[in-house]
């Protein structure tokens, strides 16, 4: 059994008036680390579990960390794993499905991430829709904005793959351990290389 912090799920779930509970709770296990600004808004339609699966002894933390104005929707049961970091800038959404991530993964979201139901994020994955630098031209206009990501639904991604800004992920595809995602990746499709392309279609996993 892993250890909860009941006293810190009381208040969030009872009394924080930036949690909206449609169906579900925040899940708060020992050593997760919270931080959430006074404008951030968290909507949940599953449980949400932070710091979870940690090792009987261990130390380690999860991050939650919410900035100005972001919202985080969760669809489904969603485990963010020991190690692991969500983080959302100002005005940020993400939306995510039932599925997990894993520990040392991080989801930076600075504009618009979705993540589908039966997403399987493994270890050190990066998933970033900005580049959270900015480039500007001679008149100062931004030439690196974020861009969406969309992750489909039962999407595997392998450990250490990192999918970058603008990128869309079909149903039921596979990106392969130490993967880049630069481009789309079709449905039902493996991905994998830096760059990464399509090298096999029309697959299933379980």
């Amino acid at each position: 059994m892993f250890e909860r912090d009941i006293i810190r799920e009381l208040y969030y779930n009872r009394l924080c008036k930036s949690i909206c509970r449609r169906n579900g709770n925040l899940v708060i296990y020992r050593n997760a680390v919270i931080d959430m600004h006074k404008t951030a808004k968290i909507s949940l339609n599953g449980n949400f579990h932070i710091n979870s699966d940690r090792f009987k002894g261990s130390r380690a933390e999860g991050y939650l960390k919410m900035r100005e104005s972001s919202t985080l929707n969760i669809e489904g049961d969603f485990k963010l794993f020991y190690g692991a970091t969500i983080q959302l800038f100002k005005n940020a959404s993400l939306t995510l499905g039932k599925g997990y991530i894993n520990s040392n993964s991080v989801i930076a979201c600075s504009s618009s991430i979705t993540i589908g139901a039966g997403a399987a994020i493994a270890r050190g994955v990066y998933i970033y829709d900005g580049d959270h630098h900015s480039i500007l031209d001679d008149n100062g206009e931004v030439l690196n904005k974020p861009m969406p990501v969309n992750i489909g639904r039962h999407v595997w991604i392998g450990v250490n793959a990192t999918v970058l800004k603008g990128v869309t992920i079909g149903d039921g595809s596979i990106i392969a351990a130490g993967a880049v995602v630069t481009h789309d990746v079709p449905a039902r499709c493996i991905a994998g290389g830096i760059p990464a392309r399509v090298i096999k279609k029309d697959v299933d996993w379980k």
